[in-house]
């Protein structure tokens, strides 16, 4: 994928929906304020916030997990659980505007749930 604009380029508000992938960036840009902010906004706005794997990471620096349901990779379900979610261990979980999932293995069902949230 060809990257076209950075954070600074673009604002949260010119887009419908969210994706953040798993991997190890999503730990990194949550040390950044504007992607935290950037995600925020989905989350205030109750616009699609689509997180697999390590990606709900960057929802715990939001502080607005409390009374959410969510999912993601073994090793941040105690992060996400300390944020205030309720954590299930589940192909996929969604919570509202948000749909998490634990692993690419579970793609097919965060694809599926992905996609009706995007047309409802």
């Amino acid at each position: 994928m060809t990257i076209d604009k950075g954070i600074d380029d673009v604002q949260a508000s010119d887009f419908d929906a969210l994706f953040i992938p798993g991997g190890f960036s999503p730990d990194q840009l949550r040390a950044d304020d504007r992607f935290v902010n950037f995600v925020d906004y989905f989350i205030e706005n109750d616009k699609p916030l689509l997180a697999i794997c390590h990606g709900p990471q960057l929802l715990i620096q939001t502080n607005k997990l409390k009374g959410r349901t969510v999912t993601g990779f073994t090793s941040i379900r105690p992060d996400l659980k300390n944020a205030g979610a309720t954590v299930k261990d589940e192909e996929v979980v969604v919570d509202r505007n948000i749909v998490t999932s634990r692993t690419p293995d579970d793609l097919p069902a965060f694809d599926r749930e992905s996609l009706k949230l995007l047309q409802s």
